[in-house]
Formats: C-alpha cells, structure tokens, sequence
C-alpha cells in the first residue's frame, strides 16, 4: 500500500499518458488543458495585480493493487464526468433524479472542505472510470464519523469495497492517527456485514439517531491493528 499527496512541484505528465489513471495522477487529457487555461488566467490576474487567495490545498491519494482513490474535491479530479454526465455509473437511489444527485455530489465535495476528510472517489486504474466512493463520513447529525462505502454497479463483484476500505482504514490509523472508526449498517444488509467483518470490524449495539440513513442499524466498530498508536482523535482534520 503506497500514500501520496498532491505535490504543486512534481512535474506534469504528458497529455497523452493521462488517457488512464497512472499511480501518481488522475489527470484527462481535457483536465490538463482546462488547468492550462486556468493558470493562464491566474497568471494574467496576478500581472494586473489582484488574485483570489489559493492555499495549494493538498488532498490524500491513496494507491492500492487496482485501485486509486482520490478526493472528490480535488482540482484534478472530474467530478462532472465521474458522477453527473449522461451515462456515468449511479451509487446512490436518488440517482435518477439529477437534481437530488447534484446535490449529493456537492455536500460530499463539501465535506471535504469542512472536515479536512471525506468520502474517496475509488477509481479502478486500469481503465481510469470511476466505480465507487469509500471514506471517512461525519456529517452533522452523525454520532461519530463512520467509514462509509458505496459500490457503483460496474464495480461491484470484484472485492474493490473491501480493498478500498482497507486502503481508508491503513491511511486513517498509519497516516492520520485515528484511533476509531464505526460502519452504520443496516441489519438486513447482508453484504456489508460480510464487508465489515473482512475489514476486521466487530459489531456493537444497534444505534438510533434522527438522520440515520436506514432502520436496524448496527454499529461495527474499526479499531488500530494491535501496537499501533498516533494522536486519540478520531474526529480532527487529516494533515
């Protein structure tokens, strides 16, 4: 398992070895050329003499065997492709309605900005689509934050939930010092209970609170592999 931040000084690939996820970029051909524009105008504001502040935010990348996930809400990350075209894979059941689903991307895109964390586009680096979204969720309303995943169709099938969520749990513990995560998973749902279990999470008490996403939930516990230590909290900013 390899980690990587975004880094404003490594060098750009080529556009055309951007056509596929590589194990450092996630980048269009398109993509490039619209951050091309992008920073042309940036340059032209700053000769003029006024710019918006940009903080060169960094977002995790993790890498795993098959996967990379990334950050909905970075830059070089098409979150219009991925989720909101015609024809791209649907993970949620409001998916039909395109104004519900636009609302959707947009408050996990947002978590991000609130939280410092949030939900990863898992991105199958073979062919560059994106099959899922895997992470740390704690919206308000949330007792704790949970580990939460959701497997589009064309990824489903093939063990990507449990590499993903592994690849989460390595990186929260290793990385960003977590020391707890929960899943809210309803009682019914037979898969992600066999998920939890083969990601080493043990289930506590059934859980009720207002904005619970289905009835019968049951909380299923993540903790640190033994002799693993970093900062108690589980609920601050991920550096």
């Amino acid at each position: 398992m390899s980690f990587h931040q975004i880094s404003p000084s490594q060098p750009r690939p080529a556009a055309a070895e951007t056509a596929c996820l590589t194990e450092n970029y996630a980048v269009s051909p398109i993509l490039l050329h619209r951050m091309g524009e992008f920073q042309a105008g940036r340059s032209a504001a700053r000769a003029k003499g006024y710019i918006m502040e940009d903080s060169q935010k960094r977002y995790p990348r993790l890498v795993s065997k098959r996967l990379m996930l990334i950050s909905p809400a970075d830059p070089e990350f098409d979150a219009n492709s991925a989720f909101l075209d015609p024809g791209a894979p649907r993970f949620i059941d409001a998916a039909e309605d395109p104004d519900s689903l636009w609302w959707s991307i947009a408050t996990i895109i947002g978590h991000w900005h609130l939280h410092g964390y949030g939900l990863f586009a898992v991105v199958e680096r073979s062919t560059g689509m994106t099959v899922g979204l895997v992470g740390p969720w704690f919206p308000k309303g949330w007792p704790e934050p949970e580990l939460s995943w959701h497997l589009m169709e064309p990824g489903r099938g093939k063990g990507y939930a449990s590499e993903a969520a592994q690849a989460v749990l390595d990186w929260l513990f290793a990385e960003a010092g977590w020391d707890t995560i929960v899943s809210y998973v309803p009682e019914e749902n037979d898969a992600s209970i066999a998920l939890a279990r083969r990601v080493g999470a043990r289930p506590e008490k059934p859980v009720s609170f207002r904005l619970q996403p289905a009835p019968n939930i049951r909380a299923w516990r993540h903790m640190p592999p033994a002799g693993a230590s970093g900062p108690q909290d589980a609920r601050g900013l991920l550096h």
